[in-house]
């Protein structure tokens, strides 16, 4: 019994190893496979999705109780066309005068002429007469200014002409005791001033006042009876004036003003000007 059992034993050995020595054989001669590249790597589908990553939390928008007011517009810069009368410059005007003078309280002086030898020297009643009382002068005038914090300082230049008839100023006077034929051949007229003053300016227009003195001189020819003399006067005069520049362009403008005389021969004046402006 003993022995079938070892026989039957070493039978079923040999014919297990007999069957698994083809497979190992065979299992050694056929190569592996080859990988598969990244890209073309299949998905296990053991494999769990990661899951998606999660998000913060919202927080809730908070709507203040009373917005905040809106960010103050930027400064207003005014236009330079809008301000070209304003600040600190120089000005250059030219144009006409119209006005009255008054020399009666002028001492005219004799100059020259033929006329000394009869008297002329101590003429004085015809300087009290028309045209030299209350006449009526055109002529022109120009002014150099600067302005600096709306302070006004002005000089400038007059030339009056005073306007009369010769034959209207033709009277008898006595003349060392003789009655003599007077006639004022010619009237002439020069100022210079100078004046202080102050102006307002807005846009394109300025508002100004000055006070104004003056050197005057005054020439004038008389005949007496034929004679030649020749007077002078040299006298000062102070005035008060006020009127209005407009711009027409930055640097050019148009002025009219009034004045009035205050001590001296100047009755009234009218002024009407153009004028060029550098700053």
């Amino acid at each position: 019994m003993r022995r079938f059992s070892t026989f039957a034993l070493s039978f079923a050995t040999f014919a297990l190893v007999g069957l698994a020595a083809p497979a190992l054989a065979l299992a050694q001669a056929e190569p592996s496979p080859e990988p598969l590249p990244p890209g073309e790597k299949k998905a296990d589908p053991m494999e769990v999705a990661a899951p998606p990553p999660s998000l913060p939390p919202q927080q809730p928008l908070q709507v203040p109780e009373h917005p905040a007011p809106p960010p103050p517009p930027p400064p207003y810069e005014e236009p330079e066309s809008d301000g070209w009368a304003n600040g600190d410059h120089f000005e250059f005007t030219m144009g006409f005068l119209a006005g009255q003078r008054s020399y009666s309280k002028t001492s005219f002086k004799f100059e020259e002429g033929a006329a000394e030898g009869i008297g002329g020297g101590g003429l004085v009643a015809p300087f009290v007469m028309p045209p030299f009382d209350n006449a009526t002068v055109l002529g022109l005038r120009y002014d150099l200014r600067l302005v600096m914090s709306h302070i006004r300082m002005t000089v400038g230049f007059d030339v009056p002409f005073p306007t009369y008839k010769v034959s209207d100023s033709t009277a008898l006077y006595d003349v060392s005791g003789t009655q003599r034929k007077v006639t004022v051949q010619s009237l002439s007229a020069k100022e210079l001033r100078f004046g202080i003053g102050g102006e307002y300016a807005w846009t394109k227009v300025a508002l100004f006042a000055d006070l104004l003195g003056g050197v005057h001189w005054v020439d004038t020819e008389l005949a007496i009876d034929g004679y030649k003399a020749d007077y002078g006067a040299v006298s000062f005069a102070f005035s008060a004036r006020a009127g209005a520049r407009a711009h027409v362009r930055k640097w050019f403008f148009a002025q009219a003003a009034g004045e009035v005389g205050i001590i001296g021969d100047i009755r009234w004046n009218a002024e009407l000007s153009v004028g060029f402006f550098l700053k």
